[in-house]
């Protein structure tokens, strides 16, 4: 592996497998394979339907598992980087981890830990037709998710529920040989942080927390606990390309330890779009991935830097019959991006592993993602480009 780095962690999105609530609010069986399966293009040239070239697999079960497994160490991965959903004690599209990984014999070929999706999850405007809910479908919009109607499992941090949390973590998951640790020390991340902040009350409230959280892992036989937070995805007055500039530095003054980009997909050239055709060239979005990793280095955190593979392409959770022109910024969603391929994807990943090597501290290189299907991001086998993103990975960090 590229000697520059520590850790290749692959995001994974575990929507692909039955869950208790998916069928519950849709139809038994249902996973978000169902949306891509329905996948019309929209615009000629269109990459969609995209499909696994395996098929719509059951993630939960070991020996799906163990293929995607053999795959990612094959290529170069070492981590998969789990998102994670809790809330208040209610556990949501854990089987992928719990069933599945832990399950699989061949776990040991990859390491894992936490990300805490910690935002609200609503109904997808593609499944408004199927939702077995309440209709009226007046649009909420919580973080990235989107809710129709009401959310469906709405957020709502609190000192009690991060230390039930964090017991929950540590009891299933920290103490499994392969979790990943930096120096000694569990990593755990959080995806949102302004529904942090605001559940707990502020800066004061978080670093407690975050300090809870270390004691319960120092008393569980642990050095400490590794705080990692997304520094991406957020929108405000101070925004540049979903990057908010005082985040590290609040951040820092709550304890976290280091900071990550989750995805990059906007462009400097967002606001010129039009609802004709809201397209984004992937050209556009590896020149972003520059820019934030230069706006995000040296800022006082350790900070890992993310390569993207598809940009943004999640039309499959659009409303099914949408066809340009389409009001994209009333929808919710990001821009379709057009034009990735391995090849440039080979070159995002170079602009991340040139960040790493400035850096200093743990060097993790992040991609988002896995199998971030149903928003264009993903390195899994398709009938488009087969295994092709997989082998520039491997081709960039193996030399």
């Amino acid at each position: 592996m590229n000697k520059n780095l520590s850790e290749v962690v692959a995001v994974y999105f575990p929507s692909y497998h039955p869950d208790a609530l998916y069928e519950q609010w849709y139809s038994p069986g249902w996973s978000e394979w169902r949306l891509l399966e329905q996948m019309q293009p929209l615009f000629p040239g269109h990459e969609q339907p995209k499909l696994c070239t395996w098929g719509s697999f059951d993630e939960s079960d070991p020996k799906w598992m163990e293929k995607q497994i053999d795959l990612a160490a094959d290529h170069g991965i070492t981590t998969f980087l789990f998102d994670w959903y809790w809330y208040n004690g209610q556990k949501f599209l854990h089987r992928a981890l719990e069933d599945g990984f832990l399950k699989a014999r061949n776990r040991h070929r990859l390491k894992f830990y936490i990300m805490w999706a910690n935002h609200t999850w609503g109904v997808f405007p593609a499944c408004r037709d199927v939702f077995r809910g309440p209709t009226g479908f007046e649009r909420q919009i919580f973080g990235q998710a989107l809710a129709y109607d009401k959310p469906l499992l709405e957020i709502r941090h609190s000192l009690e529920d991060l230390e039930n949390a964090t017991r929950y973590c540590i009891e299933h998951y920290m103490h499994e040989p392969n979790y990943l640790h930096v120096d000694g020390q569990p990593l755990f991340s959080f995806w949102h942080w302004p529904e942090l902040e605001e559940g707990l009350g502020g800066e004061a409230g978080v670093r407690a927390g975050l300090d809870r959280m270390r004691t319960m892992t120092r008393e569980a036989g642990f050095k400490g606990l590794h705080i990692s937070a997304n520094i991406a995805n957020y929108e405000g007055p101070e925004t540049h390309l979903c990057w908010w500039p005082s985040l590290t530095e609040r951040m820092k003054r709550c304890g976290v330890d280091s900071v990550y980009g989750y995805n990059v997909a906007r462009t400097p050239g967002f606001a010129a779009l039009t609802n004709d055709r809201p397209l984004v060239p992937y050209d556009d979005v590896i020149q972003s991935h520059r820019d934030l990793f230069a706006r995000c280095e040296n800022r006082g955190l350790p900070f890992f830097p993310v390569a993207t593979i598809g940009g943004c392409d999640n039309s499959p959770r659009w409303r099914r019959g949408e066809t340009f022109p389409v009001d994209f910024r009333k929808l919710g969603y990001e821009p379709i991006v057009v034009g990735s391929t391995p090849e440039k994807f080979g070159q995002t990943v170079q602009a991340a592993l040139d960040c790493i090597a400035r850096a200093d501290g743990p060097r993790h290189l992040l991609l988002n993602g896995w199998n971030e299907w149903t928003e264009g991001n993903y390195l899994l086998p398709d009938q488009w480009h087969g295994t092709g993103y997989l082998e520039a990975l491997r081709k960039a960090v193996c030399r």
